[in-house]
């Protein structure tokens, strides 16, 4: 993406790059805190993956739930060993917290791996699911010693917006152990308690005053001056009537559904109904925009998403109005006179997954939702505006509870010009909490921030170390492997190879000695006033080392493959040898990323995932994997159809075999035609019945119906339907 780091947030990206610190980073409302977890996202080095507490939250910020991430219980959780005490909600503990935990191999592998992890949106974090989060995470990672299993967070939101959500029973219950439901009084944040981070440059507003004034709003020191200026921008007379171009915010949603439902209603214009395509797995509480959208000629939408051609013709909370609809065609006009086509957009609902070959954390998408990004915009919740920008909104703020409500209200509108107040803003001040006050002056200044980045380099530097050069991993994979030859030679074929590994295993064990000499010459280079030009030349100097022993090691494994081919029997073993081989694969990546991060750091440069990813280690495993692929004599359309029987889709298929997806989709229409596929788990079904209904008796092939249905569908979505068709008639 083309986004230029400055100022604080550039130095809170080295934090993230460099350093194994955790980090909150908020920020004033339109201050690009969404902006920079997508740069971070997009360039860290690091092995990331992205969680926020709820579905929609975490569709948003292209991530996962931390419950389905971790598999976290529902309900309070309280930090100690004891016996969950008999309330009215669900209450888990230390003692019944791993009794249910249910994890499959390849999900542990992929948490081990795991380097940073973003939480978004975390206001809504309560206390105690960190905690939760905390001991979940050193269980799996098999690191009890660190808090959250040693990786690294960034936690990203505001505070000041809306707090997290805690039923009076269950704080009832947690208050005799939290100071506050807020996040940063978790337990494990005494121990490991993060930087804060405060992005200062807002992009939202422009106008001085208002910038001020929302800044005193925010933290809560707004004055007489203040609340004088901005209540006389009430007009009462709008609750009895529409404002075009105006977006109405209230405090709850029952007013808002009813205020759309109403204004609906009344345009005499026939409704025009737009149903979603969702397709695998894509829950209801997540679904980010009504599946069922009624829309009016002259209905006030909002858009819900940014221009994805990059054009900018509208962007999440633009206002408009609808001017032309037709079945599958929607219309919006602007207050300007411009007018746009509003095409589909499609959200995904997804998984990481460790990518076995490479050892990257990749997204595996479970389903899709994909639907018109508009929603009716005669009103809205202040809740589900957050992260909006409107140019002109009705604030009714009758019933607003919390001082974070009224602050996001306003800090929705890009300036005053485009404010009216439907209730007079109250003019007592909403109490902050001791807890909350104390956490908000922990705040680090640009100058600071930058004063203590070296030393946390050197320890992030210093434990990279330790993890990158201990061959501990490895020998005791080897000694297990070893420890599963324990059956007669009559009883198992792969016996007879027991010598051969423990060769391999007394092979490997040098290098143990040797990383643990060049872990403390780092440490010992480290002390240094300035260190980093040497620590570089010895990582160059390791890397030439390690990489001739484990190419060294790697040769055998493939010799020793090789010779075993051909015998039978040994199935599992052979899977075996592929799991050793990675192993070793593995520990070559970890040292290659030692020595560019280094050597980056040295220019003054930082590692991306770009620069690391394209290194000539993953070009080779990358050429490896195919030509390893090429040997096998397996029909190609059956490898698809293998791959799409683990939950690929097509474009993944496509990427991992090096096919254009109109192969892959001419590969799966054969088990089509058998009833193996289910076509809706490729085509969306608005799409398949408009190719359906195009084909009659007279149809003489795919380019007919092609011609009359254009670019938006591909001849391999057509031959699949033509299939579907066929198999449908024949019955």
């Amino acid at each position: 993406m083309n986004y230029e780091l400055t100022g604080i947030a550039k130095t809170t990206a080295n934090y993230i790059n460099t350093t194994n610190q955790h980090v909150f980073l908020t920020g004033k409302a339109g201050t690009g805190k969404t902006t920079f977890l997508k740069y971070i996202v997009q360039n860290t080095h690091k092995k990331v993956v992205v969680a926020a507490p709820t579905g929609i939250a975490a569709i948003n910020a292209n991530g996962v739930t931390l419950h389905s991430l971790l598999h976290l219980p529902f309900g309070a959780f309280i930090p100690e060993r004891i016996t969950p005490p008999n309330t009215g909600s669900q209450v888990t503990t230390l003692l019944n917290l791993f009794s249910n935990v249910r994890f499959n191999a390849s999900k542990r592998a992929m948490i081990r791996e795991v380097e940073l992890l973003i939480i978004d949106e975390v206001s809504m974090l309560r206390s105690d699911l960190l905690d939760c989060i905390d001991h979940m995470l050193r269980y799996l990672r098999k690191n009890r010693n660190e808090p959250f299993g040693g990786l690294q967070i960034l936690f990203i939101g505001d505070l000041l917006q809306l707090p997290p959500v805690v039923k009076d029973s269950e704080w009832n219950v947690l208050s005799e152990y939290y100071k506050s439901s807020y996040f940063f009084d978790a337990h494990a944040l005494r121990e490991a308690p993060p930087i804060h981070v405060e992005l200062d440059k807002i992009y939202r507003q422009t106008d001085e005053n208002f910038i001020q004034i929302l800044n005193r709003f925010r933290d809560n020191e707004q004055n007489t001056e203040d609340l004088a200026y901005l209540n006389s921008f009430y007009k009462p007379e709008v609750k009895e009537k529409s404002e075009s171009g105006y977006i109405y915010l209230t405090t709850h949603n029952r007013k808002a559904d009813e205020i759309n439902a109403n204004r609906l209603k009344n345009l005499q214009s026939n409704a025009h109904e737009y149903k979603a395509d969702i397709s695998g797995d894509f829950p209801d509480n997540a679904y980010p925009t009504n599946p069922n959208l009624s829309l009016k000629l002259g209905a006030q939408v909002m858009f819900i998403k940014n221009d994805a051609s990059g054009q900018g013709q509208f962007f999440n909370g633009k206002i408009g109005t609808v001017s032309q609809l037709r079945s599958s065609e929607i219309w919006v006009k602007f207050e300007d006179g411009n007018e746009v086509e509003v095409g589909k957009h499609t959200w995904e609902n997804k998984r990481y997954k460790l990518n076995e070959a490479s050892n990257e954390i990749e997204e595996k998408i479970l389903g899709k939702f994909e639907q018109y990004p508009l929603k009716l915009a005669w009103a809205v919740t202040i809740h589900k505006s957050q992260g909006l920008t409107f140019e002109k909104a009705i604030l009714d703020l009758t019933d607003a509870f919390t001082h974070g409500q009224v602050y996001v209200a306003l800090s929705r509108l890009t300036s005053l010009n485009g404010l009216i107040l439907a209730s007079r803003l109250p003019e007592e001040n909403f109490e902050r909490s001791q807890s909350m006050n104390a956490f908000m002056a922990t705040k680090s200044s640009q100058d600071q921030l930058a004063s203590e980045l070296p030393n946390y380099q050197k320890r992030y530097y210093a434990k990279l170390a330790d993890t990158t050069f201990d061959f501990a991993g490895i020998l005791y994979a080897l000694s297990q492997h070893i420890q599963s030859f324990d059956k007669d030679e009559s009883k198992s074929a792969k016996q007879e190879f027991l010598g051969w590994n423990r060769r391999l295993l007394e092979s490997t064990l040098p290098l143990q000695k040797v990383g643990a000499t060049f872990i403390g010459e780092v440490q010992r280079i480290l002390t240094m006033e300035v260190y980093l030009p040497h620590l570089a030349e010895r990582a160059e100097k390791a890397k030439g080392y390690f990489n001739k022993e484990l190419e060294k090691l790697t040769d055998l494994l493939d010799e020793h493959q090789t010779d075993i081919k051909a015998k039978v029997r040994i199935t599992e073993y052979k899977k075996e040898l592929k799991a050793l081989e990675q192993l070793y694969f593995n520990k070559k990546a970890e040292i290659q990323r030692f020595h560019l991060l280094v050597g980056n750091a040295v220019k003054g440069k930082t590692l991306t995932k770009g620069e690391m990813l394209s290194s000539n280690l993953y070009k080779e495993r990358k050429v490896e994997a195919v030509s390893k692929g090429k040997k096998s004599k397996t029909p190609t359309a059956e490898i698809s159809f293998e791959l799409y029987q683990q939950g690929k889709t097509v474009e993944e298929i496509a990427e991992a075999r090096g096919l254009v997806p109109g192969t892959i989709e001419g590969h799966l229409t054969k088990y089509i035609s058998s009833g193996e596929v289910d076509i809706r788990r490729l085509i969306s079904e608005t799409k398949l019945n408009n190719i359906l209904s195009l084909i009659t008796p007279e149809t003489t092939g795919t380019q007919e119906i092609k011609s009359k249905l254009g670019d938006d569908y591909s001849y391999g979505e057509i031959r699949m339907a033509l299939a579907f068709h066929n198999v449908s008639h024949s019955k």
